[in-house]
């Protein structure tokens, strides 16, 4: 399972009980899998990634902005 399905995973569990997900928090590891995933697609976003990090190249996901550095993987 990559990130992102587990992302959309959860974000839809979040939709399933009545609520509107606005974040996703990921620990170091998830952001780690993550800039993985999103190198190996290459294109723009893989540059920009290289040259900035993920960290700034990528503020939100699947309509979710990203908390780096999080305690636990959640999304709320």
């Amino acid at each position: 399972m990559t990130l992102q399905s587990k992302i959309a995973a959860a974000a839809n569990e979040v939709r399933k009980h009545g609520g509107q997900p606005h974040e996703v928090h990921l620990r170091a590891s998830d952001a780690i899998q993550l800039q993985y995933e999103l190198l190996s697609k290459g294109g723009e976003l893989a540059h920009a990634i290289m040259q900035n990090g993920v960290g700034r190249a990528v503020p939100e996901i699947l309509g979710l902005q990203i908390v780096w550095k999080s305690a636990r993987f959640c999304v709320v």
